[in-house]
């Protein structure tokens, strides 16, 4: 089987064609530098094409690569060797624009991040409406099989806002989502702010395609965009590349999204405060696998500690689509956690890193969705859902998907970002045959220290450091972890997520992921 066709047939993150654009919700924070990670998971050279409206992009000049643990770049020419990693500068705010022009008690939104000194981004298109709106995604192809990550801004603790996301080839979309925004809405009490960190959300579309939506509150609308009021479904049509995006002060998590040819959604926040009462805020964004893809069993680990606190504490939000949701916690359930979720019905809890737990519903066709958090850098009162934790400036809001352990996989090739001092790895293993298979770190070898996690025996956890406090993360004999390419394997199947953070800023994606179908009835029922 070709290549590319294999790998639409294996269902996971691995492909040849991907769609991006930057999560860039207001228009009130500048252009920044659009950045994504490829990592080349075949065993022959890979081209690279980028490309939007159906216009070819030349990236000649855009491609780069690095030395493992440092963040020095080099131009990179030609296709992308077996088993390599690049970066792919893919948009910024032209360097030659005047500087923005805004009230100095906001000089905030006057901050640009472009790309490194020397690098030249592919193209200085901004292809996202302003708020809510119809805007043109980038289409990356290649000739092999490669993973892909993107971050928005690129560039560590200067990014002032980073989000980070996995992105899933359009060979594993589906026709059938629900809508997951990225946090809850908040509310600037400064009346002279230019923008509201409200709700967001993505709709791609990699064919013309009609897309419709039944929003359990209110669609506010925007320019191309017809509002309608809760429960009444209503359709846009989308031509290929497009993408819907809906920025709104009324949550819509737990929407229902059909859509006559396959689509991708992203579940997003302007700029999230997590929670409201520490500061700062950061945009969040992850693209959300399509409904028949959820899982219905979720193992929840985080990150190293940020100031060595296990008990820390970090944000979860679940998501039923079913009614009659019941959910069963292992060892415990989680102070503040649901038990019972109805269709469309959104729930926050939070837990202590010190207490990872399995969450699992009564059967495959009550699936759930499950997003982690990190909270912000800044202190809090200790009235606040994650009490009065001053985490010092270490990290700030960010969200990544939690794995469903149906789409666990045996192999991961994913690039750690060089410009963040902090990076954790943790890796989850499932039990397969009645034994945990030994899971292969390239820095590292085979990996010890696991940990259960609840009390069946089904699953264990460790973390590596790929890097902390600036400096190269943890030693193997003559092997140390450092930021860059890293590639892991297993006999068995596993989970690895990757966190990366620094001062007021932080990245988290899933190194990789399966897009089997789980779910076998529709989320709409056919009548």
């Amino acid at each position: 089987m070709e290549p590319c066709a294999a790998a639409a047939a294996e269902r996971s993150s691995t492909g040849c064609e991907f769609y991006m654009q930057p999560p860039r919700f207001t228009k009130a924070y500048q252009q920044a530098c659009y950045a994504a990670f490829l990592v080349n998971t075949s065993n022959a050279e890979v081209n690279l094409s980028l490309s939007l409206g159906g216009e070819p992009i030349d990236i000649s000049h855009a491609v780069y690569k690095t030395v493992p643990g440092e963040a020095t770049l080099e131009p990179h020419d030609g296709p992308i060797a077996p088993g390599d990693s690049v970066i792919l500068f893919v948009s910024e705010r032209d360097p030659a624009l005047p500087p923005p022009s805004a009230p100095s008690s906001f000089g905030e939104f006057n901050q640009i991040t472009h790309c490194p000194n020397g690098v030249r981004a592919a193209t200085y298109a901004d292809p996202v409406p302003l708020n809510t709106g119809v805007g043109t995604s980038f289409e990356l192809k290649t000739n092999l099989p490669v993973t892909a990550a993107t971050i928005y801004p690129f560039g560590g603790a200067p990014s002032f806002l980073p989000t980070a996301t996995l992105l899933l080839p359009v060979a594993t979309w589906g026709t059938e989502h629900m809508l997951v925004n990225g946090w809850e809405s908040q509310f600037n009490s400064n009346s002279y702010a230019p923008f509201q960190p409200w709700p967001a959300a993505q709709i791609i579309a990699s064919e013309d395609t009609d897309v419709t939506i039944t929003p359990t509150r209110d669609i506010q609308g925007g320019p191309g965009v017809a509002g309608t009021i809760a429960r009444r479904p209503v359709t846009y049509h989308l031509k290929q590349g497009q993408h819907l995006q809906l920025v709104q002060e009324q949550e819509l998590t737990g929407s229902i999204i059909t859509s006559t040819k396959p689509t991708s959604s992203v579940g997003g926040q302007v700029c999230a405060k997590i929670p409201v009462q520490h500061g700062a805020c950061d945009i969040v964004a992850q693209q959300i696998p399509s409904f028949e893809q959820w899982g219905s069993e979720y193992v929840a680990v985080g990150y190293r500690p940020r100031t060595g606190n296990e008990h820390e504490v970090m944000p979860y939000r679940v998501v039923a689509a079913r009614d009659g949701t019941r959910l069963e916690y292992d060892p415990m359930i989680p102070p503040g956690a649901p038990v019972t979720l109805s269709a469309g019905e959104v729930a926050t809890f939070y837990v202590g890193i010190d207490a990872p737990f399995v969450v699992r519903t009564q059967d495959a066709e009550h699936p759930i969705y499950l997003a982690a958090y990190m909270s912000g850098g800044g202190s809090g009162p200790s009235s606040s859902p994650v009490g009065g934790q001053n985490m010092g400036g270490n990290g700030d809001p960010e969200m990544v998907n939690v794995v469903a352990s149906g789409q666990y996989m045996n192999s991961y090739s994913f690039y750690a970002d060089p410009t963040y001092a902090d990076t954790s790895l943790v890796i989850i293993r499932a039990k397969q045959a009645g034994e945990f298979k030994d899971v292969w770190l390239e820095c590292a070898g085979n990996l010890t220290g696991f940990q259960p996690v609840g009390s069946r025996g089904d699953y264990e956890y460790t973390r590596i450091d790929i890097a902390r406090g600036g400096k190269p993360g943890s030693a193997f004999g003559s092997n140390t972890c450092k930021n860059g390419l890293q590639r892991m394997t297993s006999d068995g199947p596993f989970a690895a997520t990757l966190w990366g953070w620094d001062q007021y800023a932080s990245y988290a994606f899933p190194g990789g992921m399966g897009q089997r179908k789980l779910v076998e009835n529709p989320l709409v029922p056919v009548h």
